[in-house]
């Protein structure tokens, strides 16, 4: 190789790692004030603008007793970047949620207009009736929500999250399944896998409520398609279970995947005896394969964790562990901190021909994360934790989400610091000088 040569693969190795680094590193853009935000998540918009793709769903909770939490919209933040969003409108939803969980917008095609889907329910006295809440967006200006979960007489379930399928395959409707719990004294009575079934109106109607399984699950679950041998495929759920501590995997023998009847349905356990909390479905090595990547929560030593699937799902033996970051710690200095929250694969840009990051919310240790990959390669489970922001002990940073607001090719991830009042937001757009 020439000089000439041997200088043109230098500078190329040096521009790789300089983006590699650049990517790695988000810069700080601004701050969305807003009340003891929480959980997040990202709302899209039809049209072809791209500052005006996303909106920002936001639920908050507070921490006194028989107090009500506001769940919120951040309208366009892609067209307020320049102004560090000072100016950016912020429009409640709705002011009567129970410490507000998982927030996410309901595909167009199930209610035939935009709409949002909503969990809530907690520990607090006063806040342990959790509901279901449906919200029609068709107009903006005045929302209309339905508690899907509502029953005759009240009942003290906890919901996290949800999904959505055609459970009975009678109406063509997708349905709501959930994971949900009811504690007595602090400690479990119920934890059950449950079925939300769609009725012929879904925001008026009275939705029905079977019980799929006792002691099942109790906070978050993922659906996926899964392969065994050339014919078969099934329809699969895993689940956590942070107060059953289980993590648990469900599918039918139903005909062309029936969840309806609890008989066809089967459990398999994978582990017992932690507190397991977030999970979803992604292929994080690369590999062609999907994975669970879950959270184990904990005063002390929480970690982000995969499970790789074999090629029989079923065998709960074959599935293959990798801790990808662990010592997460409370700061909180309470008996009921845990560490850490979510954890959700995302790409810093909008190539997405490289191994996902993952953003973690530290929760009760007061910080954000993102999980780089040392290596593209499929074998090699190596991650470098970067502390996004740290605010400090006392602190909770409960959600966290990502989208390329603005259009440019570079991912703005969201970071809400609940005790401060705020959502941080950064960017991985290499065309943006702002550092952390």
């Amino acid at each position: 190789m020439g000089r000439a040569q041997l200088f043109i693969a230098l500078v190329a190795v040096t521009f790789a790692l300089l983006t590699d680094l650049v990517q790695s590193q988000p810069k700080f853009l601004g701050v969305i004030s807003l009340p003891y935000p929480a959980h997040m998540n990202i709302f899209t918009h039809t049209g072809d603008n791209p500052t005006r793709k996303y909106s920002l769903l936001v639920n908050t909770y507070s921490t006194e007793r028989n107090s009500y939490d506001t769940a919120y919209m951040v309208q366009h933040p892609g067209d307020h970047i320049a102004s560090n969003f000072t100016d950016v409108a912020v429009k409640s939803i709705y002011n009567f949620l129970y410490w507000g969980k998982e927030i996410q917008q309901i595909p167009t095609s199930v209610l035939d207009t935009e709409a949002i889907l909503n969990f809530d329910g907690s520990t607090i006295s006063g806040k342990a009736t959790g509901s279901v809440y449906i919200t029609d967006m068709t107009d903006y200006t005045f929302p209309a929500t339905y508690n899907a979960a509502s029953t005759l007489v009240p009942e003290s379930f906890m919901y996290s999250n949800g999904i959505w399928k055609d459970i009975n395959l009678i109406n063509s409707r997708d349905d709501i399944m959930a994971c949900r719990v009811q504690l007595v004294n602090g400690q479990q009575r119920y934890s059950q896998f449950v079925w939300l079934e769609h009725p012929r109106n879904g925001f008026k109607d009275r939705w029905s409520i079977h019980v799929l399984k006792e002691s099942a699950c109790d906070t978050s679950l993922a659906l996926t398609s899964l392969k065994v041998g050339l014919l078969d495929t099934y329809e699969v759920i895993y689940a956590t279970g942070q107060y059953t501590q289980r993590l648990v995997l469900f599918w039918t023998s139903g005909f062309n995947n029936n969840w309806s009847n609890p008989d066809d349905i089967t459990t398999g356990v994978l582990e017992t005896g932690r507190e397991y909390y977030d999970l979803t479905i992604v292929d994080v090595n690369r590999d062609g394969n999907v994975d669970i990547l879950f959270t184990v929560i904990s005063q002390t030593g929480g970690s982000v964790e995969v499970y790789e699937i074999p090629n029989d799902f079923r065998l709960t033996e074959s599935y293959k562990n990798h801790v990808i970051a662990s010592g997460f710690d409370s700061r909180n200095g309470g008996a009921a901190g845990r560490s850490p929250g979510i954890a959700r694969a995302f790409y810093p840009t909008t190539s997405t021909n490289q191994k996902p990051y993952i953003m973690v919310a530290g929760a009760d240790d007061g910080r954000a994360y993102v999980l780089r990959p040392i290596s593209q390669s499929a074998n090699d489970w190596g991650y470098e934790k970067i502390v996004v922001v740290d605010s400090g002990p006392n602190e909770a940073v409960v959600g966290m989400t990502a989208a390329d607001i603005n259009g440019n090719g570079g991912t703005e991830l969201f970071v809400s610091l609940h005790d401060q009042d705020a959502i941080r937001v950064y960017t991985f757009d290499p065309e943006i000088s702002t550092t952390l």
